[in-house]
């Protein structure tokens, strides 16, 4: 479901702080190492916006739209976001471990190394997005969508990804892959996939010529 927008949005710059409501704004600034608790963004649109090594606790964004923002090396510490897009963001190194997601999407984002351990989600979309080592390990995932993205070396293990799909994306050097049970991959896929799998298994593929 698609974030819910006002048609009127007022504006918003102004440092942020504890306990803080923000509702139908157009937010931007740089706010590079803030950290606040207990922030909400309802019905936002955030643009251009920096939150290079912030950290947002137990915050939680509803109906948002965040385009071309810097949120490299951001922690969201017990953060709750529903219904919101990603649009054009840089997270890398993003910290958002044990974190709720419902309805929320990212398109053409920078996630390589970022940190979704123990996440749960729900109607998860990922689509034309870097995600190398990005982490997932125990992440619940059910259906999500990850589509042409750059999923190298991304670990899964232990996670829940029942229904996800994964076509075109690239898979080279997945970790966890038993956790690849139920999912929907491309032709082009199979082999990158097998040999996931095969890593899993312990198997060594050697190709040294007969002697």
């Amino acid at each position: 479901m698609a974030p819910r927008l006002a048609v009127e949005l007022s504006t918003w710059d102004r440092q942020l702080v504890d306990e803080i409501d923000i509702v139908d704004a157009l937010v931007t600034g740089d706010h590079s190492g803030s950290v606040a608790a207990h922030v909400e963004l309802v019905g936002c649109r955030v643009e251009g916006v920096a939150l290079v090594g912030a950290r947002l606790e137990a915050s939680r964004l509803v109906d948002c739209v965040l385009t071309g923002c810097d949120l490299s090396g951001l922690v969201l510490d017990e953060c709750a976001s529903t219904r919101v897009e990603f649009r054009e963001c840089r997270l890398s190194g993003l910290q958002a471990g044990r974190c709720r997601f419902a309805d929320v999407a990212f398109f053409g984002c920078r996630l390589d190394g970022a940190n979704f351990r123990m996440s749960k989600w729900e109607r998860a979309e990922f689509e034309d997005c870097g995600l190398a080592d990005a982490d997932f390990s125990g992440a619940t995932l059910p259906g999500a969508r990850f589509i042409a993205c750059d999923l190298t070396r991304v670990q899964v293990s232990k996670a829940v990804l029942a229904g996800a799909c994964l076509q075109w994306s690239t898979l080279d050097g997945l970790q966890g892959a038993e956790s690849l049970r139920g999912v929907t991959i491309s032709g082009d896929q199979v082999v990158p996939a097998a040999l996931a799998v095969l890593g899993t298994m312990g198997v060594t593929i050697d190709d040294e010529p007969r002697p």
